[in-house]
């Protein structure tokens, strides 16, 4: 797909060439209907569907934030939430250098659920990958059953970036994939590289921290 850059964050003046590009792969983890793929949709292409189509397997989609004289360019794999596709996600964040793990702030499961996702990024994926957790649908605060500070205190003992969001209206949404973006090393060279092989009509993707002038 078509990198897309009107929801990616900082723009360079004037349209200067960055000097560097870094290029990290990103997966989204999170119950079904928590918001996953309208985060990504927001942040990809500035766009909010109010009836947004569950994700069967997993989506690609890629774009690019930048930081002074780096370009960041996020693969981002959303995967579907459905409990009877949790045994392909370990396919989907094999190799990923960041995650964000998603909950409904109405959903005090979904809170619970994502402390699992956190629990089994932690013990099989990458040792220096970059997690952040986002309770979305910030927009639905007055019917909200997990509350920010248990949720910031739960992040901050888990070394965990964390916001509130909301794919509706855009609040942090850019700003969780900048801060993730500014946590990820920027050594030149290239790192592991990892062949993913999707499911459904996806093609194969070779990701991994690429930095090149």
């Amino acid at each position: 797909m078509a990198n897309n850059q009107r929801g990616g964050g900082i723009q360079r003046p004037n349209g200067a060439t960055q000097n560097k590009i870094c290029q990290f792969k990103l997966v989204l983890l999170g119950e079904s209907a928590v918001g996953k793929s309208s985060l990504v949709l927001r942040f990809v292409k500035g766009q909010f569907h109010e009836y947004q189509e569950s994700t069967i397997g997993a989506a690609f989609l890629t774009q690019t934030v930048h930081i002074e004289e780096t370009a960041v360019k996020f693969e981002i794999w959303d995967t579907a939430g459905q409990e009877r596709y949790h045994s392909l996600a370990p396919m989907y964040y094999r190799g990923a250098q960041a995650a964000i793990v998603v909950y409904d702030i109405q959903n005090q499961d979904s809170f619970v659920r994502a402390q699992t996702w956190v629990k089994e990024l932690q013990r099989q994926a990458s040792p220096n990958i970059v997690i952040a957790l986002a309770g979305n649908k910030a927009d639905l605060a007055a019917s909200r059953a997990v509350d920010y500070e248990e949720a910031k205190q739960y992040a901050d003992e888990n070394g965990l970036l964390f916001m509130e969001t909301s794919a509706k209206t855009a609040v942090n949404v850019n700003e969780i994939f900048l801060a993730i973006a500014k946590k990820l090393p920027k050594n030149e060279g290239t790192g592991p590289q990892q062949n993913i092989r999707p499911s459904g009509n996806e093609t194969n993707r070779t990701s991994g921290n690429c930095c090149s002038k």
